[in-house]
């Protein structure tokens, strides 16, 4: 089904009723997540009320904080407002950080080699390359998720609709679709910005070789990733146990906690102020993710590999489990180490930053370097403090890291 608002969403009518019974819940908490959700659901219907149009789509992995913004910037200027998005996905660590989240997800992993290369063919301007790549990805990625073979140019709009999630809106992914599947059989050579499948594919649109289109193709790949993922949350949903308001409330202090805890973190997100530690100051010497760079260096240098596979991301440990130290080992030990500098760390968001590092390699070359670190927690969320976590290297795999370096 799709949904004519944000509101019409299961899980916020749920939320409603819940909050209506809840008789426990302190007015000013109720009060607080009254207003997160009326807040969701503005900026989500504002976001299609603008945006809808252009055929973008609202996802999951693409921050609210950053869509109030660019709403608010915009001033319903639709050109604008389109330029500010596509520079919001132009920014390496930001697309990093997207296509990360899409990691929990077995069919998309399989595929995380050749959304890799679609990503450095985006930042190198080979877009007309880049939209080949994620159409193909996105094609085989929906082929594969479903006991019903049919990639994605093969379903019609209404096998799109999403249950419980953004991307079902009326304007959502089904409404995007009907230009993603549309025929073209004539050739043309006019510029287009539109994710036309069909027509790009076959070889009858010539001329879409711009960001406009390959940035488009990523907000499609991250629709359809949610889309995935609601279908399977449904059918969860299908089996659960049937409604009862005793276990709702139960669920729904859960819930509530989260939404307040998630509230805070995008309000210290909008505050933030990024900053940029050298050599010399104390902020530089004391920064908990230089001395874990240090540290992670320094095992690298000699050898242990180890204890510097327990600075990696615990992504990397719930999918390789006991595995996951022989994996860095093989990773690791082809790039040996002689000495390192640590030259600075960049905060620019609450619970990530950047450490630039100097390496010395054994064949005396040396390589400056970007390291990201994530301050996550148990589950590999990113949480800024005061919010239990600790500083994990995500960008970890040295020949990644040598990719993006500069001499």
């Amino acid at each position: 089904m799709s949904y004519q608002s944000a509101r019409d969403l299961p899980s916020f009518r749920e939320a409603e009723q819940a909050l209506a019974v809840l008789r426990f819940l302190p007015s000013a908490r109720a009060k607080a997540i009254k207003q997160q959700m009326l807040r969701l659901q503005h900026q989500v219907d504002a976001f299609y009320d603008l945006l809808s149009e252009k055929n973008w789509i609202l996802h999951d992995h693409l921050s609210l904080t950053v869509v109030e913004a660019i709403l608010a910037e915009a001033h319903q200027d639709a050109d604008r407002a389109e330029a500010m998005l596509i520079d919001h996905y132009h920014d390496r660590d930001r697309l990093s950080f997207m296509i990360r989240l899409m990691r929990k997800l077995p069919a998309m992993r399989r595929r995380l080699a050749l959304i890799d290369k679609a990503q450095e063919d985006y930042f190198a301007g080979r877009y007309y390359a880049c939209v080949h790549v994620l159409l193909s990805v996105m094609d085989g990625f929906v082929n594969e998720v479903e006991s019903v073979r049919r990639g994605l140019h093969a379903r019609e709009a209404k096998d799109l609709h999403t249950w419980d999630s953004v991307v079902g809106h009326h304007r959502g992914l089904a409404h995007a679709h009907k230009t993603f599947a549309k025929g073209c059989s004539a050739t043309q050579e006019e510029p287009v910005h539109e994710l036309y499948r069909n027509g790009i594919v076959h070889g009858s649109i010539l001329n879409y070789d711009n960001i406009i289109v390959a940035t488009k193709a990523w907000n499609r790949l991250f629709a359809v990733a949610d889309w995935a993922s609601a279908r399977e949350k449904e059918q969860q949903h299908s089996t659960a146990e049937p409604f009862s308001w005793s276990a709702l409330a139960g669920q729904f202090k859960d819930a509530a906690a989260s939404v307040v805890e998630q509230g805070k973190i995008k309000d210290i997100e909008k505050q933030w102020t990024p900053r940029e530690h050298l050599p010399g100051s104390a902020d530089f010497a004391g920064h908990p993710a230089r001395e874990r760079t240090e540290s992670l260096l320094t095992w690298w240098r000699d050898g242990n590999y180890g204890s510097l596979s327990d600075l990696i991301t615990q992504e990397v440990h719930t999918k390789h489990g006991k595995a996951v130290r022989s994996k860095v080992r093989r990773a690791y030990q082809d790039h040996p180490l002689t000495t390192f500098d640590i030259l600075a760390v960049r905060h620019d968001m609450p619970a990530a930053c950047t450490v630039t590092a100097r390496l010395h390699r054994v064949d005396s070359s040396q390589t400056t370097v970007s390291m990201r670190w994530i301050r996550e927690d148990e589950q590999a969320q990113p949480k800024p403090e005061p919010w239990p976590g600790e500083w994990r290297l995500w960008t970890w795999e040295p020949l990644h890291l040598f990719a993006r370096a500069s001499d």
